[in-house]
């Protein structure tokens, strides 16, 4: 039996409005989220005045400039908040990726008695916000990166305290905000990271080329292989741990996967040599 054209089209026309929908509640309403960050995923640029960083649905834009932090809802760019800085300069901004808040460390590079301040930042509402400042540190000291986890809501911090040569200090702040400073035998500390379910740090210690895993309890070991340099790459979802080890020339050259225990195996090798700082959890999990 023969089908006319116009039955056709409306057959096909059906088709694509089923795809649609089925996008939109796969893709849109019920799409899964994520309980705590494991890569930056936002996306920036430079736009007049300062700078811009996209939520994780793009949904809102902050845009940081010297002397406030606008956040406007796109894509219009209509302006919702306006936060000025009061002479304090930006050190660290992201957006969460579960939820549509965001995280800010200011300080304040004249003061002799260094203050750094960590916020969180909701685009529609300032109330219930919370902010952790550390105070009583060396002058120009700064907020260099945070590991966090929504699921536990520890917060570590890791605080530039010196630049030639480089020092740094963690600090740790959990759900009853205390805050308390985490001690290690180096304030040579790279990159942090912690597990997403779980009290457990892991950072690298540039001063021996190892990555170390530091329990809630304070207990500490070393993880990565015996043999061999390595950088910490990051942690993703699953709580896997991605490391670099480093050739001769000090650049990441193969990834290896394990976890806070250790147990590191082959995962990647990479196509040329790069600087392992470069390197995202997206870049190697892929």
């Amino acid at each position: 039996m023969k089908i006319s054209r116009k039955l056709a089209l409306m057959i096909v026309a059906g088709a694509i409005l089923q795809l649609s929908v089925y996008l939109y509640l796969d893709q849109i309403l019920f799409a899964p989220t994520a309980a705590f960050t494991v890569k930056d995923t936002e996306q920036t640029q430079v736009v007049s005045g300062g700078k811009a960083y996209y939520s994780r649905d793009r949904k809102y834009m902050a845009n940081i400039t010297e002397d406030a932090v606008e956040l406007y809802t796109m894509p219009g760019r209509s302006l919702v908040r306006s936060i000025s800085l009061n002479g304090q300069k930006v050190s660290y901004f992201k957006w969460l990726e579960d939820r549509n808040l965001a995280l800010m460390a200011t300080y304040d590079e004249e003061s002799a008695n260094g203050k750094v301040v960590l916020s969180q930042l909701n685009p529609l509402d300032d109330k219930h916000e919370m902010s952790t400042k550390v105070e009583k540190l060396p002058k120009g000291s700064k907020i260099h990166d945070v590991a966090y986890s929504t699921a536990t809501n520890v917060i570590y911090m890791q605080v530039q305290t010196a630049v030639k040569p480089e020092a740094y200090r963690v600090y740790r702040t959990d759900a009853n905000r205390e805050l308390s400073r985490i001690f290690f035998n180096t304030n040579k500390v790279g990159r942090i990271g912690v597990l997403p379910y779980q009290d457990i740090m892991i950072f690298d210690n540039l001063e021996n080329n190892t990555i170390v895993a530091r329990n809630g309890d304070g207990s500490w070991q070393v993880i990565s292989p015996t043999a061999g340099k390595y950088r910490m790459i990051g942690v993703d979802a699953k709580s896997d741990v991605f490391i670099a080890r480093l050739n001769t020339e000090g650049l990441a050259e193969n990834v290896l996967k394990g976890n806070a225990k250790g147990s590191f195996v082959p995962h990647k090798k990479l196509p040329a040599p790069v600087e392992a700082v470069t390197l995202q959890i997206a870049d190697v999990t892929e």
